[in-house]
Formats: structure tokens, sequence, C-alpha cells
């Protein structure tokens, strides 16, 4: 594995705890929530290894950050209407 592959990873794990866990987590999102911005991360991300063959981050990064952010938008009106 070489350096540059692996720093890469590196930064992509760091991204999943801090925005898996910490963010999603912080809003209170259900596991289904979760699972459907960790499945829509997996999928991209795969899909541009096989396509550059490195983890390009500025392509992988923008649509689950967007996702993240629609999915707790979305679980605080939930929360607002419930209340």
């Amino acid at each position: 594995m070489n350096n540059l592959l692996c720093i890469q990873f590196i930064a992509l794990s760091l991204y999943i705890f801090c925005m898996g866990f910490c963010f999603c987590d912080g809003f209170g999102l259900s596991i289904i929530r979760k699972l459907i911005w960790f499945a829509a991360l997996l999928a991209i991300s795969v899909y541009v290894f096989y396509r550059t063959h490195t983890y390009s981050l500025e392509l992988i990064l923008p649509i689950p950050s967007l996702l993240a952010i629609l999915l707790c938008k979305y679980e605080k009106i939930k929360k607002q209407k419930v209340s």
C-alpha cells in the first residue's frame, strides 16, 4: 500500500468518525438514516476508488456531507412537528 493511499484512507476514516458519529449522533438521527448515510458514503467511495485507484477525497466528501446535513435538517423538522 503506497503512502498517499494510506494517508487518504486515514483521512476518510477520520471523516467517517467525525461526521458519522459526532454530527449524526448530535442531531439524534435514527439508525436507518445513519445507515442510509453510510451506504451512500460507501457506494461513492467504492465507485471513486475503482475509477481513480485512489480515495480522491474531493470527489468523495461533498455528496455525503450534503446528505448528512439534509438528513439532520429533516430529523430536526420531524422532531419539531412531533413536539
